[in-house]
C-alpha cells in the first residue's frame, strides 16, 4: 500500500487529499492533515475522488466506422491531422476545460496559435472572470458575510469557513432561491429570492450598510455575466472582499490561457465551425449545435456524451496520472505529482497535443 499527496479535482476549492493505492491501483483517499485549504477535512466528493481514476475509462484510441472501434495512435493522430489540414482555420474550433491542468491549457493555446485557430475557449459558466479575490482566511475572519447560493452544501470545505467565521462572531446572511438550503439554515438571515439578478438589482440598503472592509461576499450561483458585474461593483463600492466559487478544479487557472465562456457562448462557437477538437470537456451535454459538426475529435480520460458522438477519440491520462498544477478559486496555484500510472495505451494531454501539432505542421 502507498499513500501519496495530491489536489482534489472535485471542485474549485483546492483541497489537499492523499490517494491510497494498492499494487498501483487507486483504492481510497485520506485527508492531508496539514493542508492550508481544508485543514485535514474532505467532503464526500473529495473522499470519492479516487473513483474518477477507475470509472468509465477510455483505454485506447477510437475511430468511428459506423460505431466507435478500437484503433491505434498512428492511425488516429494521422486522421485527425489530415482532417484539420482539410479545413480553413476559421472553420476549426477548440474547447478546453477547467479540469485540465494549467500546463495542459497553455499547451492547447500554443497549439491553436501554431495552426492559426482563433475559435478557442472553455466553459466557465457565469463565474469565469479574472478579478482580485479574497482568501479563505479573509473569509473566516470577516465580521459580516453575504452568501449567494448554497455554498455549505455544494462546496463544503468553503462552507466550513463560513461556519468557523460565524463561531467567531460573524453575521451571516444568505440569499438563495426558494427551498431549504444548508447555508440558509446556518445563517442569521435567509433571504429567499427568485433570481440573483433580481436580488442584486434591489438589494436591501441595510445589507449594503453592513458591507465594509471587514466583510466578504461569497457567490457560487450567478444567473448571467451581468450578475458578476453588479456583484463586483457592490464589492468595489463597499470595499468588501469577494470570492466567486467556480465550478471546476482549475476554472480560474485555465482562464490565464483560454477565454472563459458560458454555455450559450460555447454553443455559439460550435455553431460557427465545421471541425471541433475537445480536450477534457463535455459540450455534448448542453450544446445542441454540436450535432451539426462535420468532424468531432474528443480527447479525454472517461466516456461521456461528447465522446460517444465523436469521429475520433484520443485517450488521455486523468489528473492522478500526471504532474501539473491547479489554481483554485481564490487564486492559489498548487503543484501535484503523478500518483498512479496510466494504462499502456493512454497518453498525457500535452504529449497528445504535441504529437498532433507535429503531424499537422509536417503535412502543411
Amino acid at each position: 500500500m502507498s499513500v501519496k499527496h495530491s489536489i482534489c479535482p472535485s471542485c474549485s476549492v483546492g483541497c489537499g487529499i492523499n490517494l491510497i493505492t494498492v499494487d498501483g491501483v487507486a483504492v481510497g483517499t485520506y485527508p492531508y492533515k496539514r493542508h492550508p485549504v481544508n485543514q485535514g477535512k474532505n467532503c464526500l466528493n473529495g473522499r470519492k475522488s479516487f473513483e474518477l481514476v477507475n470509472e468509465s475509462r477510455i483505454n485506447d484510441p477510437l475511430i468511428k466506422n459506423g460505431v466507435l472501434k478500437k484503433s491505434n495512435w498512428d492511425e488516429a493522430l494521422n486522421l485527425v491531422a489530415s482532417k484539420i489540414n482539410d479545413y480553413a482555420p476559421e472553420d476549426i474550433g477548440i474547447i478546453g476545460s477547467g479540469n485540465c491542468t494549467n500546463e495542459d491549457s497553455r499547451a492547447l493555446k500554443e497549439f491553436a496559435d501554431s495552426i492559426g485557430v482563433k475559435n478557442i475557449g472553455y466553459c466557465a459558466g457565469n463565474l469565469g472572470f479574472n478579478f482580485e479575490t479574497a482568501s479563505l482566511d479573509d473569509l473566516e475572519n470577516s465580521k459580516f458575510i453575504l452568501v449567494i447560493g448554497d455554498v455549505i452544501k455544494e462546496n463544503p470545505l468553503m462552507g466550513r469557513r463560513l461556519i468557523l467565521a460565524r463561531e467567531k462572531g460573524a453575521e451571516l446572511v444568505t440569499a438563495d432561491q426558494p427551498g431549504k438550503t444548508l447555508t440558509g439554515i446556518n445563517s442569521d438571515d435567509y433571504i429567499q429570492i427568485n433570481s440573483t439578478s433580481e436580488f442584486l438589482d434591489s438589494i436591501d440598503p441595510e445589507i449594503l450598510k453592513k458591507l465594509t472592509e471587514s466583510s466578504t461576499i461569497v457567490a457560487n450561483k450567478l444567473s448571467d455575466k451581468s450578475d458578476f458585474e453588479k456583484l463586483h461593483k457592490i464589492s468595489e463600492d463597499s470595499k468588501s472582499n469577494l470570492i466567486l466559487v467556480m465550478e471546476d478544479c482549475n476554472t480560474r487557472g485555465t482562464m490565464e490561457s483560454l477565454k472563459p465562456l458560458n454555455e450559450d457562448e460555447i454553443n455559439d462557437l460550435i455553431g460557427n465551425i465545421k471541425l471541433l477538437y475537445v480536450v477534457g470537456a463535455n459540450p455534448g451535454e448542453y450544446a445542441d449545435s454540436i450535432k451539426n459538426i462535420e468532424f468531432l475529435v474528443t480527447q479525454g480520460s472517461s466516456f461521456n456524451e461528447t465522446v460517444l458522438m465523436s469521429d475520433v477519440v484520443l485517450p488521455a491520462s486523468c489528473w492522478a496520472e500526471k504532474t501539473g498544477s491547479f489554481t483554485n478559486t481564490t487564486g492559489m496555484t498548487q503543484n501535484f505529482s503523478k500518483v498512479v500510472e496510466a494504462s499502456e495505451n493512454v497518453m498525457e494531454d500535452q504529449e497528445i497535443i504535441e504529437k498532433l501539432k507535429n503531424r499537422i505542421l509536417k503535412d502543411k
